[in-house]
Order: structure tokens, then sequence, then C-alpha cells
């Protein structure tokens, strides 16, 4: 219930916001927690435990326990409890299976407890194998908290910052701090509420960790901040500790702090009766909140002055009801339990501090700091101390948790050092201990003491576990930043727009897939005229006096014979022997060769070519002028009955030959034409400035050529038995295996992959097939042998030329003769296909030397 208005009350009553709570409204003020506003409202079960799925409540409100995690607009993992408030938001509990107050997953608390000890996913549900499929389903769908999905993108930005002081926390040494710095001062704290006095405030935010060189990310809401500072003052004070014992994680047990802000900040009564249980006097000082908010405080017990050996938290349906403390019963609704309080050094340690344990204290402290990083506050153990409470208090029966966010409890632990994990890292990756979202703030003390009682050793043996950034969960998404996605338009994407392409993504670029019909853009290549936009292919110049040689060591073809005005067909290797790439080459004068490369390939091959280049230093110049350049392919019978009028050159088959190279204007348009073809036809490559592309391609379109999309080339190139690098070769391809060992100078003296080639095994070869029954395999459809799979196939598409089915498959090499039958297995069934090693259209090549 509401309290009457409070001195210091962060909410305004005259500012009702209104929110739905699983589909039923919740009404709140302005300056609530969605957390509070639900408290104020009677909701007292907030979640469901990880493990066991036993109703939890607000613990902390400081966002720091995983006990207020909910589904907020969609997003998982909300921490509702520090989530301002705001009108139209849709609430709901997360890791239930029913509702929050009635979950069937329950049952697991109930009778799951003896088959899920800890670590029992390691043990248990092996045998027998066939069946781990099945577990392994169940358990990937009642694993996790929340589910990913449905609250549609949202945009993150990244913001660089430079400041001589960065101030970590806005409690009172925080505030002081950047009062007094001077200078170019930033202050960042996670709550905010107060008015900066001679420094710039940023708030809500929190720091993620520090790292070299002073760097800090800072989480703003949807920004994050990449902020470097000359000097890092840590400001982030003290975390309270809960304590151990039975019933410890029933709703109404609370934590101090958690009591102050819902009485002092929200105005909303905690509970109606309560007992409270302190080891400090920030613990024991509570009892004025309390009081002063209508709550009978039934019994005080200062851990200083009593040596208390039971405490346990009885309940109903998971909340308290009552509470025993060394055998005196006492029936209440709240327990506000406090071990004390532990400085908040994770940032510290990140950048680089020194963490002891202080016994008198019973907490870890900073001791050494590194240069440019202070603390003030309570951070450094300053203000700290009371009773050190012990690792656990002996009650009834009951489970003891030492972590809330994994459900670890005290008996895990101690199955955990029988089991020989005694060091704290062992024992944290065994359990999953402080590996919650609370990443230790509430559970990495309470672990420690209990390893240490375990162990007959103290706190300081164990140590710490590694503290390691982000401090806070913060979402992926504000980590990765703004939704870029790599994205080239070659110089007619416009062009192709216009006339309805439907554009698909081929590596980082988009490309026509077809123009409506792909089959009638093949039937027009092969009988008419036909022209397709090649600008996407990689394009590098290689020049100086090296670059025949240069180029012969690169490729196992060779290329110091190539005449000037000649182009040929060149395959790259990796120095193990495998395919990376393919392309043409062009001499286009003695010291000046013009490569091209697959669409996906030129940055790859461009690196490629430097790196070795500068490992053997030749004297050649390596440009890639892939985005300088556009270039198109005319091809189709009447390709050079369309080229003529456009030029002065003799394009005749006598002046201008198969694989010849050539400069000349084609519509007033300077080009470098390529008679090169991949589609089967008579073709020309023409390689021209990208700011005069759309020139050229509306000439040519003008002239009667028709565009024809990856669809149709996919079609034509598969008729000629093309292989498409990636597509129908893998990482493991070499040009044996590809049946392109003749493409290989064996007796040159040494090429990027001999040896590898030299010493190349066959498991599989590449060859094509079609379809005796005209089915079409989809690409990666196995090839059978025996019923046993025998390889797989990379492409396959229906020629409409060639009426039948045409692929091309890896198989076993015994299978791999013209006429073999192979089986391929289509929809669960062999299908018969047949051999082919020639290309299937046009073997010959006639076509493409006319």
């Amino acid at each position: 219930m509401r309290l009457s208005p409070q001195p210091n009350e962060r909410i305004d009553r005259n500012a009702p916001v209104a929110f739905e709570f699983e589909g039923g409204a919740i009404e709140g003020y302005a300056g609530d927690s969605l957390g509070s506003a639900l408290y104020a409202s009677g909701r007292r079960v907030f979640s469901r435990s990880f493990k066991y799925h036993r109703p939890r409540g607000l613990v902390c409100c400081s966002g720091h326990c995983p006990n207020c995690l909910m589904t907020v607009d969609g997003v998982p993992n909300v921490r509702v409890c520090v989530e301002p408030i705001r009108a139209g938001a849709d609430v709901r509990g997360q890791n239930v299976l029913g509702s929050l107050d009635r979950d069937l997953l329950a049952v697991v608390d109930r009778v799951g407890g003896p088959f899920t000890p800890v670590g029992f996913y390691y043990r248990t549900m092996i045998r027998p194998r066939r069946l781990w499929p099945y577990y392994e389903r169940l358990l990937r769908n009642l694993a996790g908290l929340g589910r990913v999905g449905g609250a549609g993108e949202r945009r993150y930005d990244v913001e660089h910052r430079r400041v001589e002081t960065l101030v970590l926390g806005g409690g009172r040494s925080g505030r002081a701090a950047a009062e007094s710095a001077g200078g170019d001062v930033l202050l960042v704290d996670e709550r905010g509420g107060f008015t900066p006095a001679g420094y710039e405030l940023l708030a809500p935010a929190f720091a993620l960790g520090i790292y070299e060189g002073n760097l800090v990310p800072v989480a703003a809401g949807d920004v994050l901040y990449r902020i470097r500072a000359e000097r890092i003052v840590v400001a982030t004070g003290t975390i309270e500790q809960p304590l151990v014992f039975p019933g410890n994680d029933l709703v109404g047990v609370m934590l101090p702090g958690a009591v102050r802000r819902l009485v002092e900040e929200w105005a909303v009564r905690p509970g109606s009766r309560a007992v409270v249980i302190g080891a400090d006097e920030a613990g024991c000082a509570v009892t004025a909140q309390l009081t002063a908010a209508g709550v009978e405080v039934a019994r005080v017990v200062d851990l200083r002055d009593s040596q208390v050996v039971e405490i346990a938290a009885e309940g109903r349906r998971g909340l308290l009801t009552r509470v025993t403390v060394d055998g005196e019963q006492l029936p209440c609704d709240l327990l506000v339990a406090s071990g004390g309080r532990q400085p908040a050094y994770s940032l510290l340690a990140q950048g680089g501090a020194r963490i002891e344990y202080d016994a008198k204290r019973g907490a870890f402290v900073p001791v050494e700091l590194p240069d440019g990083i202070g603390a003030v506050g309570s951070v450094t153990g300053g203000g700290v101390g009371g009773a050190v409470p012990a690792a656990s208090y002996n009650g009834t029966r009951g489970k003891c948790f030492a972590c809330l966010c994994e459900d670890v409890t005290e008996k895990d632990l101690k199955r955990a050092v029988a089991e020989g994990f005694d060091s704290i890292e062992l024992a944290k990756r065994y359990t999953t201990v402080t590996m919650g979202p609370c990443q230790g703030k509430l559970c990495q003390v309470a672990s420690i003491r209990l390893l240490a009682r375990e162990l007959e050793t103290g706190e300081e043996a164990i140590g710490t576990t590694t503290a390691r950034p982000p401090w806070a969960p913060v979402e992926l998404g504000l980590l990765a930043g703004r939704h870029h996605e790599p994205l080239k338009r070659s110089a007619l994407h416009a062009r192709h727009v216009a006339a309805g392409a439907q554009m698909m993504w081929t590596g980082q670029w988009q490309r026509p897939f077809s123009y409506g019909d792909p089959a009638a853009e093949v039937r027009v290549v092969h009988e008419s005229l036909g022209v397709i936009d090649v600008s996407t292919l990689g394009k590098i110049l290689i020049e100086g006096p090296d670059a025949a040689a240069f180029l012969e060591r690169l490729y196992p073809n060779r290329f110091a014979d190539l005449r000037v005005g000649r182009v040929r067909y060149g395959v790259l290797t990796s120095d193990g022997g495998r395919i990376m790439d393919d392309g043409t080459i062009a001499r286009l004068d003695d010291e000046l060769f013009y490569v091209t490369t697959t669409s996906t390939g030129s940055e790859s091959v461009y690196e490629w070519f430097e790196w070795w280049n500068a490992v053997w230093g030749y004297r050649v110049e390596i440009v890639n002028v892939t985005g300088a350049l556009a270039a198109i392919n005319l091809a189709g019978p009447r390709a050079r009955e369309a080229l003529e009028p456009l030029t002065d050159a003799d394009v005749s088959p006598e002046a201008f030959t198969y694989l010849g190279a050539r400069e000349l204007r084609v519509a007033c348009v300077p080009c470098l034409a390529l008679r090169i073809g991949f589609v089967g036809e008579l073709g020309y490559e023409l390689h021209c400035s990208a700011a005069a592309a759309e020139q050229l391609w509306d000439a040519l379109v003008h002239a009667g050529a028709a565009p024809f999309g990856l669809e149709a080339q996919r079609v034509l190139r598969l008729e000629k038995a093309h292989i498409i690098v990636g597509q129908d070769t893998d990482s493991e391809s070499n040009l044996l295996s590809s049946g392109m060992q003749w493409i290989v100078k064996g007796d040159k003296d040494d090429f990027v992959g001999k040896w590898a080639f030299e010493h190349a095994s066959v498991r599989e070869r590449l060859v094509g097939f079609t379809m005796a029954d005209g089915v079409v395999p989809v690409e990666g459809a196995q090839v059978v042998h025996d019923g046993r799979p025998a390889g797989h196939v990379t492409s396959a598409r229906v020629s409409e030329r060639l009426g039948q089915v045409v692929g091309l498959a890896w198989v076993q090499p015994e299978q791999a003769a013209d006429g073999a039958e192979i089986a391929i297995r289509i929809a669960g069934e062999p299908r018969r296909a047949v051999v082919t090693l020639a290309p299937f259209y046009d073997p010959e090549g006639k076509l493409l030397r006319s």
C-alpha cells in the first residue's frame, strides 16, 4: 500500500501512469519504477527461480539481483525494480509454465531435487545415447531466462568522448570528488536525481568496465559511450550482502536498502510485521524507516551483540510467514536481513587494482591502485565493518541458498568440494555460482565463506574470482551498435530497379536475380542478344617490370608467355593447394596485366597479392580498381551485330578473336573489351569507367539487348559446366579433384600450392550429371552409394535448351566416369542420374569462337 507523502519521495502523485501486467491494468506515478508500482498494487511474486522455479520477490531494489527480471514490451530480463515506469508498457512474467503464481514447473522444486544435484548435466542423461537428442531438446526448452524476439528492431548509437576526470558513482563521495576535481569532469551515475555543480552528469548510466588506456565503456539507454579519461575516480560504494540460512529466498526476505527505497523514494509500505537482522549499523538502522512506515517490528537482531546460531525462514506458497531465531518463532511477512556490506571493487580490479581480504572488516578491499585510477568513499573499505556473519546459519529443513541467480545451495558447494572442486574458480564453473545475472555481487562473498569453512581455511586463502566486464548486464545490441550491413551497389543499380529487377544479395553486393522471367532471359541469350551487369567482378591492375614473374608465381598456369592483347583463365590456389578464386588475366602491355576475380573475392585476392609481394619483394604495383570500373557482358548470337554499329573498331572474328583484349570506344565510351564468354554464346565483356556505365548500358539496350539476371546466368553457366567458386567448391577442393588439372604447369619452378598439388589426394571428384527422370535435386542433396552418403549436389537447374535437368556434384572417384550411373536422394528416395564429364552445351566451344 502507498504511504502518506515522504520528504524525499521520487514520485509525482499528480502524474498517474498506467501500464499493463499480464493483461491487467496497473497504475503508478511518474518517478515510480515498474517494480515499485507493482509492489504498491499488491504484487509480491515477481519471478521464478532459474532451476527450481521457486517464487521470488524483491530483494535489493537496486538492480543487482535476479529476482525482479521480467519481460517488458517484448524485451526479456528487464530489472523492473529500477526500470522507470512508462505509460502503456506491457509487463509479463518469464521463466514460467503457467503464471507467476501457479508455475507448473515448480514440481522440480518438490520432487526433482534428488534428480538435479549440482553438475547433474555432466553425469545424467548420457545413456542410452539414442535418447540424448530428446533430453537435449527438453533441457534447452527449460533452460534460460526469458525469450529473445518480438521486441522489434531498436537503434543503438556509439559516442566517443575524452575527459580529464571521469567519476564513476554519484553518491556523496563521488559528487564531492567531481566538484573538487576541476577542469573537464564527467560523473556517471546509475540513478541520478541530483543537480550537478561544476561538472557534467551522465545518468542514468553505468560503466561496463575499465580497459587498457583508461577506456571506459558506459551504457546509457540506447547509447554506448566510449570514454577515454586522463584520470578515473571510482566511487561505486558498497553492496549489501544477504545472509545464508534455510528459506533465505522466500518472498518477503529483503535487504535493508530495498526497504529504504520502497519507503523513502516510492512511499510504499514493505510489509505489516517485520524482523530485522543486521551485521552493521546500516543493517540495523532500517528499523527507523520501518517504524515510520507503520510496520510493526517484532524483533531486531544485531549480530554485533548476539551470537546467533540458528536462523530459519518458513513460508506458505513461497511467501514468508515465520522466522525462527535461536528457537524463538516470530510470525512476520517481512524479514530484513543483511550480512554487512562489501565494497563494489570490480571496476577497480578490472583496472588493475589488487584486492585482499580484510579479516577485521569481513570484506575484500582494494589495497593497491594503478596509476591514473583513484577510489573514494566506501569502495575503499572506509566505513565498512561490523560483525562478520557465519558462513551459514543452521535451521530447520529447507534449502539454504548461496546464489539466488543459479539456485546454488550450501549443499551444492559442499558437494563440489567433496568432488575435488576446491578452488573458487573451479567451484564457480562446476556449480555456476557467481555466473548468473548478479555476476557475484550478492553471492561471491557467501560462496567464499562456505568454501573456506568446508576447507577449514581463511577467506584470504580462497581469494576471489576474476573480475571481468561487464560490471552490470548489458544488451548485446548496445555492444554491437547500430545495425550496419555492408552494402555495395553497382553503377547500374538504378537501371536495374527501373527495369523491375528482383534484387538479391551476393556477398556484400546487391545484384539482379531476374527481371521477371528467368527462363525467357535464358532463351533470349541463346536465340538473340542479352546483356548482364558484371560490374561486381573484382578488378585489379598489376604493373611493373616483374608483373609477369609475379603472376607466374601466384597462379599454377603460365603467364610469362601470354601475348599482349590476349586473355587467359586462371585459378588461384592457397599454399595448401585449395581453390581460392578464379577469373581472367589480360595482358595489356609488357608490364601491365588486368586481373578479374569473383564478385565476392576482390578484397581477399587483393590482400593475397599484397601479402605475397611483401614476402617476395617483386617490382610491381598492385591497384584494386573494382569500384572505379563497371563491366557489362554482351552475349548472344547477335552480339557482334549489335556491337559493330556502336564502335569504329573492327570486331570481326578475324580482327577480334576469341580470348582477345582490346581498347575501343563503344557508344563513345572508352572501354577495355575482352572477348570471353562464360554463358556459352558469343560474348564481349566491356569494362569502362563507372561514371559512364549508364551511357554504355543504355546504348546496348537500345541496340536490342535484353537484360538478364543471376538466375539466367546460373543456368547458362551450368549448361557449360563452368564452376562457381564457393558454390561448387569448398575449402577442401583442389584442382585435381575439381577436374582442372589441365591448368597446372608442373614444369614451373614454383607457384603457390605446387607442393600441395604434387602431393594431393582425391577423395571425391566434381562431375556433371543429368537426371534420368527430370526431377531437380536441391543443392546439397546427397549422392548415395549402397544406401550410404557418397557425395553431394552443388548445382542443379532445368535447361530448356537441352530439354533436361543438368547439374554438378561431388562423387566418389570410381563413379567419375562418363556415362556412369549415380543415385541422388530426393525427398528420401534415390533417383537415377548419369555422369557427364564434357560441357552439356556446345562441348567443343564453337559458338564461343564464332
